[in-house]
């Protein structure tokens, strides 16, 4: 394990909280596959498919860096394949309940990714994230952070929230 949390302390800048962090958010909901469909950074990068029971219900990129002090972690891309379902609610609390237990920072940019009718405002996204413990760094900035919450109850982590993705059905 310790040879393993070198290497990527080496190439990729995180220490062990941002590690434990990233490590038991993939066991979780991560597939191995990528979603070429919902590229960020001009197409040159993919996020992760995130899978809920046997269901793929979203994409997700995140990147651990130790260049504050605190550890943290940015979600670089969250991409949630149906709206209103409870799933972004669900997969965002799990990422405050782990910020919290490793004490890590969140960061993004609460950018709306579809400009359709159907959208949410850029408005309504932020104070979403605002409801997570999110706060704007700069008011009128894209830039949100939340900070970790030591040893309190995560009321975020709502298991029951998107139940019906856990679902499989048996043959």
């Amino acid at each position: 394990m310790l040879q393993l949390y070198e290497f990527f302390r080496k190439f990729f800048n995180i220490n062990m909280n941002e590690y434990n962090f990233l490590n038991e958010f993939k066991k979780e909901f991560y597939t191995k596959e990528v979603d070429r469909k919902h590229s960020y950074n001009q197409g040159r990068d993919h996020p992760y498919i995130i899978k809920i029971g046997c269901n793929n219900v979203g994409c997700i990129a995140l990147k651990g860096f130790d260049n504050y002090e605190t550890p943290s972690v940015r979600i670089v891309y969250l991409f949630i394949y149906e709206q209103n379902a409870g799933v972004g609610s669900l997969i965002l609390g799990k990422l405050c309940a782990l910020a919290d237990k490793y004490g890590v920072i969140l960061e993004l940019d609460a950018i709306p990714q579809k400009l359709t009718k159907d959208s949410i405002s850029r408005e309504k996204l932020v104070s979403w994230y605002q409801s997570y413990g999110f706060s704007l760094e700069i008011e009128g900035e894209y830039l949100m952070r939340r900070k970790f919450k030591p040893n309190k109850p995560n009321r975020f982590f709502t298991p029951n929230v998107g139940q019906q993705f856990y679902r499989c059905p048996t043959f």
